[in-house]
């Protein structure tokens, strides 16, 4: 469904001059920035807030999966909204509830105040990565849907740059706090961009449903979608891509190089860089190479098998060097970026009537992912007695083990899907 505000022309153009992709790319690539700032963060502090705030590693699970938790439960909600509004609205309005969160983590005094400030940041930057991947369905071609996507990752993945090494020299030089206090700023000027550079396409341009659509109808929406044939197993699929490499990058990967290769946090936020990078450089090339070889199921299993099998070597191998660890994290992060192929072809099955909803529930799978395997995570490495606050190595082969296993499952239900090839282009019709 289309925004109301679409009945006015001057309301859904674009700047004079500015291409509507771009405006897009820009104004949600920079709050992504943040949002993917804020994501991962808590994997190079983690060892400070766990001394700071006495938290057990169940504990650190659950507060590092709290944004994903509130990220993934805002999705349908937003998807209704964005059917009805369109994000250059809805956004900027949810964006408020993760500046509010920024400034409240770093005033936290106690575990209380880390879960609720997460929870704000979750719901707040819920609307960032879905926003620009309802408008590239809108402005962009099918075929190269996953290339606008793949890049809007990209881009965000400079926030999960700034949470490695630079996180950790801040935090040791200014204080962590500090950190995010400075993000909260910077989230309020994204907000204002957003709202005064990008747009939603005009109504005349496609079809949508009725403006006047109530509560019923929108949550029929929901189910229609999720009823797509084919569409629950690319949820699977969607949960086993982005949320295992956030598991490791987000949180486990940094107190895993420092309890079983002694790395301190400027180290260990070095060789999370280089994971954080590799995803960086796939998140750009997958989406040209899908075109070209006008494939998508192909590509996705072709990244998923080396995602699991580094996992299983991690799993099997405890006493490998640091070296091989950081080039296996490297695997996990650039092959683990198939995420943008799966939405894709997730989109490629829907009309675009439901095209918000549906992509919801694809960000249900992306960001509400984390919080179960984070958390997942947490019990894990929890379940094994730490000596001198260091988790043994059965922990982490543990916690390894369980990844690959999930990555391995999911591919062998989605291996049954058909093809979605780009060229094909996008549903028009709900078959």
């Amino acid at each position: 469904m289309r925004s109301q505000a679409e009945t006015s022309t001057a309301a859904t153009r674009p700047p004079r001059g500015l291409d509507p992709l771009i405006a897009v790319i820009v104004c949600f690539g920079a709050v992504f920035v943040l949002s993917q700032f804020f994501r991962a963060s808590n994997a190079v502090i983690a060892k400070t807030l766990s001394a700071e705030f006495g938290l057990s590693p169940e504990a650190l699970g659950l507060l590092t999966g709290m944004f994903f938790l509130a990220f993934g439960a805002a999705q349908i909600p937003l998807g209704m909204l964005f059917d009805r509004f369109g994000a250059r609205r809805t956004v900027p309005v949810v964006l408020t509830a993760a500046i509010a969160g920024s400034i409240l983590y770093g005033l936290s005094e106690g575990e209380a105040m880390l879960m609720a400030g997460r929870l704000l940041l979750g719901v707040g930057c819920s609307g960032v990565l879905m926003g620009s991947l309802f408008l590239f369905g809108q402005w962009a071609p099918a075929a190269s849907f996953s290339t606008w996507m793949g890049r809007m990752i990209a881009i965000g993945g400079a926030g999960g740059l700034l949470s490695t090494t630079p996180l950790a020299a801040v935090a040791e030089t200014l204080g962590w706090r500090v950190a995010f206090w400075g993000a909260a700023g910077l989230t309020a000027a994204g907000a204002i961009a957003i709202y005064a550079l990008a747009r939603d396409r005009p109504a005349a341009e496609r079809s949508g449903a009725a403006p006047g659509e109530g509560l019923r109808e929108s949550l029929g929406g929901v189910r229609a979608a999720l009823a797509t044939p084919g569409f629950p197993t690319l949820t699977l699929m969607g949960f086993s891509s982005y949320p295992v490499v956030i598991t490791v990058l987000g949180l486990w990967g940094g107190p895993f190089l420092a309890d079983r290769h002694g790395l301190g946090p400027i180290e260990a936020g070095n060789a999370l860089l280089v994971m954080a990078v590799a995803l960086i450089i796939t998140n750009l090339v997958l989406g040209p190479i899908e075109r070209r070889l006008d494939t998508r199921k192909g590509i996705i299993l072709g990244c998923a098998a080396p995602v699991a099998g580094a996992l299983a070597l991690l799993a099997a191998l405890p006493g490998l060097a640091t070296w091989a660890v950081i080039l296996l994290f490297a695997v996990i992060g650039g092959c683990g970026s198939y995420n943008i192929l799966v939405a894709g072809h997730a989109r490629s099955l829907l009309p675009d009537r439901l095209a918000g909803r549906g992509m919801a529930l694809m960000a249900i799978a992306f960001m509400g992912g984390p919080a179960v395997l984070q958390a997942l995570g947490g019990v894990i490495v929890g379940a094994f007695p730490a000596t001198e606050g260091a988790a043994p190595a059965i922990a982490y082969q543990a916690l390894f083990a369980f990844l690959a296993a999930l990555v391995a499952l999911a591919c062998l239900a989605y291996v049954r899907l058909p093809d979605a090839k780009p060229s094909a282009g996008f549903a028009t019709d709900e078959t």
